[in-house]
């Protein structure tokens, strides 16, 4: 299997784009929803807010992208863990569309408000902001149930180095168990990322850099 370095590093580079995209596309809309008390403030905030919103919808379609340049190369080993990954992926980016959706409520929220701030608004803001965080739970136990396979896969495969490939399941094993935990009102999701994040991180400078191994069926196998 020989895999064009071109194509690997297009999966890199989505994977980095998507990490920045969603960092920075969650920094500017939460600066902007850190006073839920004061709607009027969202006048003032609306562009930062709108342009954190359109980084987190780009988030969603670089995830699309990296499942499906994943497909071709999954699907000489396991046809069915491609197709899962590209499923895996693409729910994944519709869960954190809809958080999205919910935060645009918020901004038609402080539109309408007009200067006038009510229990009943503040209410609702609280509501949509605590519902895009169920979102990204949502997501990211998606996000790791289904990559556990896709990383034992590239084990298997040696795509990869197989410490890379076995770290990257660990991690996404975390990754949704601490969702898990955190919709069950436990705050251990940020702890638990962190090895998920990073193989993330690893595996797309990796790609960029050396790309994937060259293989022969007899070693695949």
């Amino acid at each position: 299997m020989n895999i064009p370095r071109l194509h690997s590093r297009a999966l890199g580079v989505l994977f980095l784009l998507a990490f920045f995209a969603y960092g920075i596309g969650t920094a500017l809309v939460t600066s902007a929803l850190k006073d839920p008390e004061h709607l009027a403030v969202m006048a003032g905030q609306r562009a930062p807010f709108v342009g954190g919103a359109l980084l987190l919808l780009l988030n969603s379609l670089f995830i699309v992208g990296i499942g499906v340049l994943f497909f071709p190369i999954l699907r000489e080993r396991s046809p069915g863990i491609a197709l899962a990954y590209v499923c895996t992926r693409v729910m994944e980016a519709l869960t954190l569309i809809m958080g999205v959706v919910l935060l645009l409520c918020i901004l038609q929220l402080g539109d309408s408000a007009q200067g006038q701030t009510t229990p009943e608004l503040v209410t609702l803001v609280k509501v949509f902001s605590k519902g895009n965080v169920w979102a990204y739970q949502l997501a990211m136990l998606i996000l790791g149930v289904g990559s556990v396979a896709f990383c034992l896969s590239l084990y298997r495969s040696r795509l990869l180095p197989p410490l890379l490939s076995l770290v990257g399941a660990v991690g996404y094993g975390l990754l949704a168990l601490g969702s898990v935990l955190e919709l069950f009102g436990l705050p251990w999701g940020i702890l638990l990322s962190g090895p998920g994040g990073l193989f993330e991180v690893v595996l797309a400078g990796w790609l960029i850099a050396k790309g994937f191994r060259t293989v022969t069926p007899s070693v695949a196998a």
